[in-house]
């Protein structure tokens, strides 16, 4: 079930639907999009769209990032745990050799 939430960016209040109990994720959320477009609005001098856009676009580039980096990182924890099962299976199969 979800229930509406106000928020308000760049001075104007804005009804958007949020699941219960998520309130105040979307609420911080909320506040760093509003932060980071008064941050914007200080820079530049530009309509609301225009803020809006580039800010939107700063956000996506942030959020490639953390996903290219995340994907990284995966994919090398992935080939140190098949190195250490190699190795582990290994060290097994020699211990086994030896006990026998």
């Amino acid at each position: 079930m979800s229930k509406a939430i106000d928020i308000l960016l760049l001075g104007k209040s804005y009804r958007v639907s949020c699941p219960e109990g998520q309130e105040q994720s979307l609420h911080q959320a909320a506040g760093e999009l509003a932060a980071r477009l008064d941050e914007a609005r200080q820079k530049i001098t530009a309509n609301n769209e225009h803020l809006a856009m580039m800010v939107a676009l700063n956000l996506a580039y942030e959020l490639l990032s953390e996903k290219q980096k995340n994907q990284e990182y995966t994919e090398s924890m992935d080939t140190r745990i098949k190195s250490l099962q190699e190795t582990i299976e290994h060290a097994l199969l020699e211990n086994s050799s030896i006990n026998r």
